[in-house]
């Protein structure tokens, strides 16, 4: 296990590799699965893919192990309730030409401070990694709920002004540094606050792919603390 300290902020990222002890399994699955594509994304915004059901002991099975060190790398006080929001399988499948303009910058989940992002990698480092970024105008590098109003009132703007390129988010731009990076690595779980600015890295077309064993296939896990 790694415990990172990114950006300004110094957010904590937790770091676990070789997690499961069969995850050739959780791959099997989602071969097996359907995947569909995410509520709004029609609109083009959201997850630039598609996604299916994991398996339904995934998230108990992961949070067993998990709980323990979530409490413990963000100094959660013992009364704190866990509970489980979203478990999918996802796979990146909406072309650069196509990406909307929220789609192609970081993003936060959520301003809410107990929510966090569990992510396990199903494909390995060509697939890239996740970024951590830093607002430049606001120099915000997590959306708190006092933050959120101001940020996004700078986002209308700037996005307006400035034309992002036509591609997924990876290095620094006009408007956002790339402040921390974890490489995808098969059997990688990676664990965050919600309210990060990130974003999925991909290096190439490859990972623009809605087969599961060629693809860059997440296990994505949302839980909360209150």
């Amino acid at each position: 296990m790694q415990v990172l300290n990114v950006g300004n902020e110094k957010n904590t990222v937790v770091v676990i590799d070789d997690f499961l002890e069969s995850p050739e399994e959780l791959v099997a699955f989602a071969k097996a699965s359907s995947f569909a594509p995410w509520p709004i994304a029609a609109e083009r915004k959201g997850y630039p893919g598609v996604r299916a059901s994991a398996p339904p002991e995934h998230a108990e099975q992961m949070m067993s192990r998990l709980d323990a060190v979530v409490r413990e790398q963000f100094a959660l006080a013992p009364e704190k309730k866990l509970t489980i929001h979203q478990e999918t399988l996802n796979l990146i499948t909406v072309p650069e030409e196509e990406l909307g303009p929220l789609q192609r910058a970081p993003h936060f989940d959520t301003s809410a401070p107990g929510l966090y992002a569990i992510l396990l990698y199903l494909c390995d480092e060509t697939h890239g990694g996740t970024g951590f970024y830093q607002h430049k105008s606001s120099r915000y590098e997590s959306i708190t709920p006092e933050r959120v109003e101001h940020y996004l009132d700078c986002c209308y703007l700037e996005f307006n002004k400035y034309r992002r390129p036509q591609k997924y988010c990876f290095d620094s731009d006009d408007l956002f540094d790339k402040v921390g990076f974890v490489p995808a690595r098969f059997n990688r779980v990676v664990i965050y606050k919600g309210n990060l600015l990130h974003s999925a890295n991909i290096l190439s077309d490859k990972s623009i792919n809605s087969c599961p064993m060629e693809g860059r296939l997440t296990a994505n896990l949302f839980v909360s603390y209150e």
